[in-house]
């Protein structure tokens, strides 16, 4: 078994930098050949070549922006990726079972059984987990450019509260495959590969990432209060069944709203969405991958 690790020292806000050392003695001590990558290019290249070279497992240090930009160059490889954790929510390493202290997930990556799982497609973008758009792209904007002086999951709970002061719903337009169109005024609409996003927050607690389809869920219908009141379910995952969440899955969906709304993906950020629909789909066992856990 080939295995080659690919580290993202700007991920986790410059944690990577600062595990360097650590990193690479970890690889040294198991016979792990080490590379760094320069910007989101170079590490997109990085992982393609490792597929190219049939390296069998990729160990991807970083966080969910990284394991997304890994991801797309390996789709449809043999190569695994082995999502090691030093971002802000880690919800893709969180999914496969990984513990989130890194050198604990380093070993796991060694260890674990391979398999695969799907991909999803925001227009253009694969999403290895948990993309939308409505309030939850603009929150993920505040949490990357204006959150500076928290660390991990708490930045995006603050940065929720922080946005819902000033954001205003917008007007929904979802057709889902199958399952006709939803309207209203609609806060998010989120399509979830995986349970969680923003470091735990169980938006959509039956996601499964081998079942072929995206859950979606959408949020209509409620008052800033409602929501703030609502807000802490969701970590629980109990917000499901409140009479603003709508839920369904899909294997693809159109989705637009009356104006622009932020849109991201894995914590990265996806553009806009207005009037003209975006195309939102499966791909069903794209990326293969390492699941902590025998």
């Amino acid at each position: 078994m080939t295995t080659r690790l690919l580290l993202n020292p700007g991920a986790g806000r410059g944690r990577g930098a600062r595990r360097r050392s650590r990193f690479a003695a970890l690889a040294r001590a198991a016979g792990v050949p080490i590379e760094e990558s320069r910007d989101a290019a170079d590490l997109i290249a990085r992982a393609a070549r490792a597929a190219q070279d049939g390296v069998d497992r990729l160990l991807v240090a970083g966080g969910d922006g990284t394991w997304n930009l890994a991801a797309r160059g390996l789709l449809g490889s043999a190569t695994a990726l082995a999502p090691i954790p030093l971002g802000t929510g880690n919800d893709l390493a969180r999914a496969l079972g990984y513990p989130l202290d890194s050198e604990q997930a380093f070993a796991a990556a060694l260890e674990g059984r391979p398999g695969r799982i799907d991909v999803g497609r925001f227009g253009e973008r694969p999403f290895c987990g948990v993309a939308g758009a409505g309030l939850d792209g603009t929150v993920a904007a505040r949490a990357r450019e204006r959150v500076r002086w928290l660390r991990g999951p708490a930045v995006y709970a603050w940065a929720t509260l922080a946005t819902l002061v000033r954001f205003r719903p917008a007007g929904l337009r979802l057709t889902v495959d199958g399952a006709g169109e939803q309207g209203g005024t609609a806060w998010l609409v989120v399509f979830a590969n995986i349970a969680t996003t923003g470091g735990g927050m169980r938006v959509a607690p039956g996601a499964d990432p081998t079942d072929g389809h995206l859950d979606v869920v959408g949020l209509t219908g409620i008052s800033t209060l409602g929501l703030l009141r609502l807000f802490p379910r969701v970590y629980a995952g109990r917000h499901v069944g409140h009479p603003a969440v709508f839920r369904c899955a899909c294997a693809g969906a159109g989705l637009a709203f009356d104006r622009p709304v932020a849109a991201v993906g894995d914590g990265e950020d996806f553009g806009r969405v207005g009037s003209e629909p975006v195309r939102v789909e499966v791909v069903p066992a794209a990326l293969a991958v390492v699941r902590a856990g025998s």
